[in-house]
């Protein structure tokens, strides 16, 4: 059970180590490059410098540091056995394990991926996303095809009013 928990902290270790990773890099390439280091597609701008973004960002971090913290405690508190100090101590237990749990699930339900990326990905993903997929698909097909019909419908009006003129004069 140990060795699993051990596991556990050194994976969620590495990853925290890569994220400080790739946010420093992505802050560096900022100043450096300013806007331009990001996507310009205008609903991802928006989406970055957006409150929910952020949140989200502050979230999964507070998140990841308070499951990393209970992993810790759990390695730390069954490594001293089934009589050490800590697994007699329900306060501690309390402490480490419900309230981090708690925090980190009120901080990813506050800041939910759903809400925060909703404009980004409508129509991806969940129930139903197939035929959404599909009906966004044909309602395209049917936007691009009455524009065509109507580009060809008036180039030809347009044809007919320049004939009728030059035969008026």
């Amino acid at each position: 059970m140990v060795a699993g928990l051990a596991f556990q902290v050194a994976t969620l270790l590495v990853f925290m180590v890569l994220c400080t990773d790739f946010a420093l890099r992505i802050r560096k390439r900022y100043k450096s490059m300013g806007e331009d280091a990001f996507d310009q597609n205008p609903l991802y701008a928006q989406l970055r410098n957006s409150f929910k973004f952020k949140g989200f960002v502050a979230g999964l971090t507070l998140a990841t540091i308070c499951i990393f913290w209970r992993s810790v405690y759990r390695v730390a508190e069954l490594g001293e056995g089934w009589q050490g100090n800590l697994i007699r101590h329900q306060w501690f237990f309390v402490g480490f394990e419900g309230v981090m749990v708690i925090v980190a699930c009120f901080a990813l339900n506050i800041f939910h991926p759903a809400f925060t990326f909703r404009e980004a990905m409508e129509g991806m993903g969940g129930l139903g996303s197939k035929k959404k997929m599909r009906k966004l698909e044909a309602e395209r097909e049917k936007a691009a095809a009455d524009e065509t019909t109507q580009e060809r419908s008036g180039s030809n009006s347009d044809d007919a009013d320049v004939v009728f003129k030059f035969a008026a004069v």
